[in-house]
Parts: structure tokens; C-alpha cells; sequence
């Protein structure tokens, strides 16, 4: 199996980091120190380089540094298959984002379908009792692995939603003008809709997904509601809601309406009824599950970011993620305050200390 690697990183008047090199020769990397100097900002530059707007969904103006010196930039050398790629990301004075590969000018979904980078995160333990919008977001967070694609239909979609949910709002009686958009809807919704059911296919199926249930409870997922058959027959449930949708004011159908639905499946539980440990362990066998999904695809294993990992988990459940993740051979970012959780897991480690400096912000490895 081929692997991927970040071997190095150069962060310039990004968020808390005016200026931060590091390099990396290891597969386990943990970042620790007080909160508030930087750990969480470092794996969102790495997440960055992926399709969408990295772990904490950050539109761009919000990743200058606090001082608001100059634009910020994140530069990679990443090894991929035994080749290494030179990235660079970062705002142009327009405001922009620029993708930048070997110094030639890149669509950021070019870095997509090379690059493949996965995550957890403290937020992510509210997943299935919060908003279904949120799950959404995640579920498209893992569409994007396996379609490069998809954050730019789940844009365009947006775009001409909100297009006809103003007409409908503006009482628009023009009906030239709402199947002009029903059809962009339609076909971008249908495509939408097909990949994600697509990829919890995928995901279920994952070679090895038997592995997970020895350390993770099995899990059962579907999409909410009912499956868009084609793009025909979903305009002509637009066009059909016209009526109702005028006196709600919005759309009503759709794949903005969707919700990722998981089961507990030895104890045919909904994940949102399910005790908090036990939801903790349906996130981690999901999350396990794309990681393996994106090997037998790509035949090589995802970079791994783990925000505060060793906060959120106990010593057994913690034990058990890098055991599946150990066999993927992935190299994986963390961050916390306490490493001798990881001492005895007989990693491959990297632990780099952030402490503040007359200079600034100091790596310190030990």
C-alpha cells in the first residue's frame, strides 16, 4: 500500500502564528501546551489542504493572524506514493484563496483528489443529538474524499436555492423564471443525493469493516428521507410543491432537508437515544470505517487529525482507535496537554511542545 506524508510545514501570519516551521519524520505527531497558544490552529492549516474550508469551516479573512501583518500563507512538502509535492495555500489581497502545487497555479480540488485528509474533533461528540444541518456537513465532509466534486455541486446548490426560495418569498407568479432554476436544483440535487447514499455504501462495505466491531460497536446508517430516483422526477416534485412551498416560504424537498440516520446495531438503538459513551464509540467506528473506506479506495491511507483526542476519550477506547488506525500505517496529527497517554501505545512518535517565547511562539521537541 502506498502511502502519504507531511514532511514539512511553514505557517506565515496564520491565526495565532506569525511565523512556525516544522518538520515531521514520524507517523505519530503530538502537539501540546497551554490552551490558547496554537495546537488547534496548526491541524487547521493542515486540514486546509482539502477540499472545502478546513475543521473549523473558516472562511478565509477569519485565518489572518491577530496582528493583521500581512496575508497568511501555509506552505507543505508532502511525500505522496514516493513523490513529493510542494503545496501552498494561502489569501491573496483580494481576499481570496490561492492554491499553489509545485509553484504552478491549482484548483484547491486538484489538491483534493491527491491529497486525502480526515478528522475528529471536540465538536464532533454533539453530532447525533445536535442539528441534522451539522451532520450533513459532516457526511459531505467524507463525500468529498471520494468525490472531489461534491463541495462545488453543495455550493451551486445553495446558490440556486436560495434563488427560488426569494421568488417564492417575492409572491413571483413568473413561472419561466422558477423552472429555470427547479432544473439547475434538480440536477445538482439528484447528483448530491446519489453520491452520498453512495458513500455510506461505501463506507458500510469497507474491506474490514469486521475489525471495527471488536473495539466499536456496529453501526447502521441510512439517509433520511426517501432517495432522489433522478433528476426528472425530482424537478417534477419542485415544480409540483410550488403551492405549498409559496405559503411556507422555502423549499420543503430536497438534499438540504436530508439527515444522516444511525442505529446502534446490536442494541437497535437510534445514536441519539444512546448513552454518551456509547455515542462517543459510534463516531470513532464511523470514523475508523472512512479511514479503511479511503484505503480500499486509494490504496493508501488518509493523513489523521485529532483535535484534543486524549480529553474526549478514556485510556480503552483511545487504545483501541490508534490499534485499527496503527494498521492503516496513517501518520496522524494530535493535539493536548497530556502525552503519557500515548507513551504505551508503542508509536512511532513526535512530541513537539508550544511554549511562549521572547520571540513569540517556540516548538520545543522532546
Amino acid at each position: 500500500m502506498d502511502n502519504q506524508h507531511l514532511r514539512s510545514l511553514r505557517l506565515r501570519n496564520f491565526r495565532s502564528h506569525e511565523s512556525l516551521n516544522l518538520d515531521f519524520n514520524s507517523n505519530f505527531i503530538f502537539f501540546s501546551g497551554p490552551n490558547g497558544i496554537g495546537k488547534t490552529n496548526i491541524l487547521e492549516a493542515i486540514s486546509l489542504f482539502s477540499p472545502g474550508r478546513g475543521l473549523r469551516f473558516a472562511n478565509s479573512d477569519e485565518l489572518r493572524a491577530i496582528s493583521n501583518l500581512g496575508n497568511w500563507n501555509v506552505f507543505s512538502l508532502f511525500e505522496v506514493e514516493k513523490e513529493f509535492l510542494e503545496i501552498e495555500i494561502g489569501e491573496e489581497n483580494n481576499g481570496k484563496k490561492i492554491v499553489r502545487v509545485d509553484g504552478k497555479r491549482k484548483p484547491l480540488i486538484y489538491v483534493g483528489s491527491v491529497l486525502k485528509i480526515i478528522w475528529l474533533t471536540p465538536a464532533m461528540d454533539r453530532l447525533w443529538t445536535g442539528r441534522s444541518s451539522e451532520r450533513r456537513r459532516f457526511l459531505d465532509r467524507i463525500v468529498m474524499s471520494f468525490f472531489p466534486n461534491h463541495p462545488k455541486d453543495c455550493l451551486f446548490y445553495d446558490r440556486a436555492l436560495r434563488q427560488r426560495n426569494q421568488l417564492l418569498k417575492n409572491n413571483e407568479t413568473d413561472t419561466s423564471w422558477f423552472l429555470a432554476i427547479e432544473k439547475q436544483l434538480a440536477e445538482v440535487g439528484y447528483r448530491i443525493d446519489s453520491n452520498r447514499r453512495k458513500v455510506i455504501d461505501i463506507l458500510l462495505q469497507a474491506k474490514n469493516i469486521k475489525e471495527v466491531e471488536s473495539f466499536f460497536p456496529y453501526l447502521e446508517m441510512h439517509l433520511s428521507p426517501p432517495e432522489i430516483s433522478n433528476s426528472e422526477d425530482f424537478l417534477e416534485a419542485l415544480v409540483n410543491g410550488r403551492a405549498k412551498d409559496r405559503i411556507s416560504g422555502r423549499t420543503l424537498i430536497g438534499p438540504h432537508r436530508s439527515d444522516l440516520l444511525v442505529r446502534h446495531s446490536a442494541k437497535n438503538i437510534e445514536a441519539k437515544y444512546c448513552s454518551t459513551g456509547e455515542q462517543k464509540s459510534l463516531l470513532l467506528s464511523l470514523f475508523v470505517a472512512n479511514a479503511l473506506a479511503i484505503c480500499n479506495q486509494f490504496g493508501k491511507p488518509p493523513i489523521i487529525l485529532l483535535d484534543e483526542i486524549v480529553a474526549h476519550l478514556d485510556q480503552a477506547n483511545l487504545a483501541n482507535l490508534f490499534c485499527q488506525l496503527q494498521k492503516i500505517k496513517a501518520q496522524i496529527f494530535a493535539t493536548g496537554t497530556e502525552r503519557r497517554s500515548f507513551q504505551d501505545l508503542n508509536l512511532d512518535s513526535l512530541f513537539i511542545d508550544l511554549k511562549y517565547t521572547a520571540e513569540g511562539i517556540g516548538c520545543f521537541i522532546n
